[in-house]
């Protein structure tokens, strides 16, 4: 078995003796660019940075080669660009319809949009997309919809800073807008034997959102426990799904405040509540939404109370590693 690393993607793949590196790479799930698998139309084409290989009766130690063709001798590196790792999704950059931009109370509105009809979105539970301002700037937001809703996207936006208040102003005034998606490595894995733990400060509940309508409508029955937390009660927004899934009796949401006197639920931060209700999370996929601080402070909290690193997913662990 020869190992095919990839650049500049470092995706890595294992080719069996005399197996071309396209079938390999098929075989496990990869999603290269390919058409005529005779080398004829070049769309295969990489640069081979490393290593050995058998094409078209010639060994090559360099130069460009065909991956519909090419048989590795050796491990070996190649340059390939527009390869994608098993469950990766293109990035795409649409102009989509706004559809409304509903207050949901905690100065956070609901943007919906609707993308084009005829291209239809690839997107995981989990992921965020990318919003272009006025300027050209790019922010960023969670995905509230989940990708059973077709053309429908929801976007659940905070507007207290100038910066989006301006957003929001430009999405009710222009109508459209040119978004890129999907981004970000957290997503929905196959049901996990104990069920989801989702942690979200504020409008983090947006990513929840996604991964809790997803599971629902994939027919998952794992039990789901959604700890939502915020500074003062009145900073908790609207959603009419809340009281559906708690209705449901599978989804269990928790709704923390950390400073508050007057709030009659449950107060403190979000790890210590979630720490205080659970002794064994074992068999549980977690994902935490939120700032940095927060975020770390929950994987701490939970690592030491015995959680496994690799149960949770966080999009802070991309965007804002820690050393």
């Amino acid at each position: 078995m020869l190992k095919v690393t990839l650049q500049p993607s470092g995706l890595v793949f294992q080719v069996e003796q005399g197996e071309r590196i396209l079938d390999a790479a098929r075989r496990q799930g990869v999603e290269c660019p390919q058409s005529c698998r005779n080398g004829n139309c070049r769309i295969c084409a990489a640069l081979l940075v490393n290593g050995r290989i058998r094409q078209a009766g010639q060994s090559l130690e360099q130069g460009e080669v065909f991956s519909c063709l090419a048989v590795p001798e050796e491990d070996c590196v190649l340059h390939w660009e527009g390869v994608l790792a098993p469950g990766e999704l293109p990035v795409r950059r649409l102009a989509c319809q706004v559809l409304g931009c509903e207050p949901l109370g905690g100065d956070v509105y609901r943007v919906q949009l609707r993308a084009p009809a005829g291209k239809p979105l690839r997107y995981h539970a989990g992921q965020y997309l990318l919003v272009e301002r006025a300027d050209g700037d790019m922010a960023a937001f969670s995905i509230a919809s989940a990708p059973h809703q077709g053309r429908e996207l929801e976007l659940h936006i905070l507007v207290r800073e100038e910066s989006t208040r301006q957003l929001l102003a430009q999405l009710q005034q222009q109508g459209t807008v040119s978004v890129q998606l999907p981004m970000g490595s957290v997503q929905l894995r196959e049901p996990a034997p104990a069920g989801l733990l989702l942690i979200a400060a504020g409008t983090g509940l947006a990513q929840m959102h996604s991964l809790v309508a997803h599971s629902l409508a994939e027919g998952w029955t794992q039990p789901i426990h959604l700890y939502w937390g915020v500074r003062q009660a009145t900073d908790f927004y609207a959603l009419p799904a809340l009281a559906a899934w708690q209705a449901s009796g599978q989804v269990r949401v928790h709704q923390v405040v950390s400073d508050d006197p007057a709030w009659a639920g449950r107060q403190g931060l979000l790890h210590e509540t979630v720490c205080a209700d659970f002794a064994d999370f074992r068999g549980l996929q977690v994902y935490a939404s939120g700032s940095p601080g927060m975020v770390y402070a929950t994987l701490d909290a939970l690592l030491a109370a015995g959680m496994q690193r690799e149960q949770m997913q966080a999009d802070v662990f991309d965007y804002a590693p820690r050393d």
